[in-house]
C-alpha cells in the first residue's frame, strides 16, 4: 500500500504546486500575448485606390503631417484611409503655436475641400492615437487658380549644406529631384501656382534664375547688380521683386519679357512679401510698412495699414500698434518657413 495515499498533508502540497504551475503557464501566456503581434503585419503597400498616392506607415502615438504655402480662396482638396481609427486636423503655426481650422478624431476615412481665408503655411496632420502601428494613404489635390484643383505630392525644397544643391524630397525623404548651382544659393522661392522656383544667387551674373516644375528644366536667368537676399512672386507668377539689405530700392522683373524697372524707398527692406490683393506687394523697413505694385512699378502707399483678422473679423490696423505692442502677428513680422533653414521650402510637385 503507498504511504502517501492517505496522507492530507502530501495531497495538499501536490495541488498547490499544480496550481502554481498552472498560474506561472497563465502569466507566461500573457507575457506571449503582451509582446507578440497576433494579428498580421502591416505592409506599406497603398490602400486600393491610392496606388499612385502617398501611403505611410505612422508609428504607435505618433503622427505624420504635411504642410502647404496656400493664398487667400486658393484651395485644397484631400482624401484618406486609414488602417484604424485617427485624429485630423487642419491647422496653422503663430509662434509656434498650432491655430486649429478642422478637426475631426474617430475616422478611418475622409474627403474634404478646404479653403484658405489668408496666405498662411498650412499642416494638415494625422494623428495615431493607439500603440499599433497604422497605415494612412491619402491623396491631396493643389488649386493652381480657384476651381481647378491638381494632383500632385507634398515636397519640401532644401537646399544642402554647401549651399549649392536644392533637393527636393518627398513626405519619406526620398529625393525626387535636384539643381545644381555654379555659386552659393542666397534664397529661393516658389511661385503661387508651384509651377516655378526663383533662385537668388551670390553671383550676380546670373543672380537670379528661374526654374519650371516639375522638371526644373532652367527657363531663364536675370544678371543682378548686386547679390540680393529677398524676392517675392507677384499673384499670377508673372512678375518678381527683387531688393537687398543695402539698396534703398526695388527690382521688378516682368519675367515673359525680361525688362527690369525700379522703385526707389525711403529705407532698406527688412522683408517683402506678395500682398493678397491682385498686384499688391508689402515691404517693411525699420519703421514703416510699404505698400507698393508690379505693374506699373509703384510704391503707392507709405506708414500703409495691413489686413489682420480678429476672430471671424478682419480689420485694416496700423502694424506699429497691433504687431508690437499688443502682439497680433503678421507674416512680416514673424517668423517664416524660411527656404534656407534645414527644414527647407514646403512645396506641392504637380503630377502631369
Amino acid at each position: 500500500m503507498n504511504g502517501n495515499a492517505g496522507n492530507p498533508k502530501a495531497s495538499s502540497r501536490k495541488a498547490q504546486i499544480g496550481w502554481a504551475a498552472i498560474l506561472l503557464v497563465g502569466v507566461l501566456l500573457i507575457v506571449v500575448l503582451r509582446y507578440i503581434d497576433l494579428e498580421p503585419e502591416l505592409s506599406g503597400d497603398p490602400f486600393p485606390g491610392f496606388e499612385d498616392q502617398q501611403t505611410v506607415l505612422v508609428q504607435g502615438l505618433g503622427i505624420h503631417e504635411q504642410c502647404l504655402e496656400l493664398r487667400p480662396k486658393q484651395g485644397l482638396d484631400y482624401r484618406y484611409q486609414a488602417s484604424h481609427p485617427l485624429s485630423f486636423d487642419i491647422h496653422y503655426h503663430i509662434d509656434g503655436q498650432p491655430l486649429s481650422q478642422f478637426s475631426e478624431t474617430s475616422s478611418t476615412s475622409g474627403s474634404q475641400h478646404f479653403e484658405a481665408q489668408e496666405s498662411r503655411t498650412y499642416c494638415l496632420m494625422w494623428v495615431n492615437p493607439r500603440e499599433d502601428l497604422l497605415k494612412l494613404s491619402y491623396e491631396l489635390k493643389f488649386e493652381v487658380v480657384p476651381g481647378k484643383p491638381q494632383t500632385g505630392i507634398p515636397v519640401r525644397f532644401v537646399s544642402d549644406s554647401g549651399k549649392r544643391r536644392i533637393r527636393i524630397i518627398d513626405t519619406a525623404q526620398n529625393e525626387l529631384g535636384s539643381l545644381e548651382m555654379k555659386s552659393d544659393i542666397l534664397n529661393f522661392e516658389l511661385s503661387p501656382d508651384q509651377q516655378k522656383l526663383a533662385v537668388l544667387v551670390s553671383g550676380v551674373r546670373e543672380g537670379l534664375q528661374l526654374f519650371e516644375l516639375p522638371g526644373l528644366e532652367k527657363k531663364n536667368s536675370f544678371s543682378l547688380e548686386k547679390a540680393a537676399r529677398m524676392l517675392a512672386f507677384s499673384e499670377d507668377g508673372s512678375f518678381l521683386a527683387v531688393a537687398d539689405e543695402h539698396r534703398e530700392e526695388l527690382l521688378i522683373i516682368d519675367l515673359s519679357s525680361g525688362k527690369k524697372e525700379k522703385i526707389e524707398l525711403p529705407a532698406t527692406l527688412l522683408a517683402l512679401e506678395t500682398g493678397d490683393q491682385a498686384n499688391e506687394l508689402l515691404g517693411r523697413n525699420e519703421l514703416e510698412v510699404l505698400k507698393l505694385q508690379f505693374t506699373p512699378p509703384l510704391l503707392l502707399e507709405r506708414d500703409a495699414r495691413i489686413e489682420l483678422a480678429f476672430g471671424d473679423q478682419k480689420m485694416m490696423v496700423d502694424p506699429d500698434e497691433v504687431c508690437f505692442a499688443h502682439g497680433i502677428p503678421h507674416p512680416l513680422f514673424t517668423p517664416k518657413a524660411v527656404a534656407m533653414s534645414p527644414e527647407g521650402l514646403p512645396g506641392f510637385l504637380a503630377i502631369p
